[in-house]
């Protein structure tokens, strides 16, 4: 009579397949772990403006009563300098690369929670307000789920939108979704004998992140002497070379016009005088525009009249060499703006009447 033999409690099939997930699951456990040893080391390479510039003006002294908001555009045409001489108080640029307008009225809710400034100067195109805009980099930097939930009744739903949010809400856990770019950084300057070109990028993006924060927030790459870099030079030398802004979708309704409204009515609520200055394209841009941006204008116009925000048109003489490329704007150029909307800021009287007396510009 044959014994009977138990039966195995695991397939070895199944047994393999435990094997495979523990392995699996140790691997990106000490992937995971490696990269957040390294951090620091990443950390050079890790540029990340919503966390910096914001963090930047809370600790600025004395606090600015002017602060000037906006994307890139305004980064570079607002210089915080010509603001002081005119108007003789401090002020500092928070402009954030890429950003727009769901993005400065959640970095205006949180930055201006302890300290209000007496003016903002919110500079604005109209690629920051184009029809097919939807919040993205907010969500991704800068939304808790009330933001979230708040966006999506009134941008819509957008599944950019809610992969930024989940991004932002995973990284922490998975460390390799937040340092990927770094770590392909590091790699490249590493392989700097196999591959020159990427390594001299790493090494420009780690000296960037290395260089401190201007006391006023303020930067231009002209101010380093690369006067020559126009985009003037770059359409002589070769158009195609030349990247080509693209023109912006306009809708009267666009939820991003509602947005502006929603940002300047929570400015007034707080009693924070605003001046919206609409900041130029080059002469190139302008033409290839000039379907859509004159709509644009007229738009932002008539919300500023609503809202009770000053409206700033910026309309200098102006050419393609006093452009870096077709949207950002040179050094003197900027110069010339800044004082212009400065002028109008102690023309319209925004700033409180004691200020205006006393004031003793450079």
């Amino acid at each position: 009579m044959n014994s009977l033999r138990p039966e195995p409690i695991l397939s070895h099939a199944s047994r393999r397949r435990i094997v495979v997930l523990l392995s699996a699951a140790l691997t990106l456990i000490a992937i995971d772990l490696s990269v957040r040893h390294a951090r620091p080391i990443l950390n050079r390479y890790r540029i990340n403006e919503y966390q910096q510039r914001p963090a930047a003006l809370a600790a600025a002294s004395p606090a600015p009563d002017i602060i000037l908001l906006g994307s890139s555009r305004a980064r570079y045409a607002l210089v915080p300098q010509v603001f002081k001489s005119v108007t003789g108080q401090v002020a500092y640029n928070c402009a954030i690369s890429g950003s727009k307008v769901v993005e400065w009225l959640t970095i205006a809710r949180q930055a201006f929670a302890e300290h209000t400034p007496h003016v903002v100067v919110l500079g604005l195109n109209a690629s920051e307000l184009r029809a097919d805009y939807c919040p993205a980099e907010a969500a991704r930097n800068l939304f808790d789920w009330l933001d979230l939930i708040e966006s999506c009744r009134t941008d819509g739903i957008h599944l950019e939108v809610i992969g930024g949010y989940l991004h932002s809400t995973i990284a922490p856990i998975w460390t390799l979704l937040d340092q990927r770019y770094a770590l392909r950084m590091w790699g490249q300057e590493e392989l700097a004998e196999f591959l020159p070109k990427q390594a001299q990028q790493s090494r420009e993006l780690r000296d960037r992140v290395a260089r401190p924060m201007p006391s006023d927030g303020y930067y231009h790459p002209w101010s380093d002497g690369r006067r020559l870099q126009n985009l003037e030079v770059k359409l002589l030398r070769n158009v195609a070379d030349v990247e080509a802004a693209t023109p912006p979708e306009f809708s009267a309704d666009s939820p991003t016009f509602s947005r502006l409204a929603q940002l300047l009515d929570w400015f007034a609520e707080r009693n924070i005088r605003v001046a919206v200055a609409y900041l130029p394209n080059s002469p190139r841009t302008e033409a290839r525009w000039k379907t859509i941006e004159p709509q644009m204008i007229a738009r932002i116009s008539e919300i500023c009249r609503g809202c009770g925000a000053e409206f700033i048109p910026c309309e200098e003489s102006r050419s393609n060499a006093d452009f870096m490329e077709e949207i950002h704007m040179g050094l003197p150029l900027a110069t010339r703006i800044s004082r212009h909307i400065a002028d109008r800021i102690v023309q319209r009287r925004l700033l409180p009447a004691e200020i205006l007396a006393g004031r003793q510009p450079d």
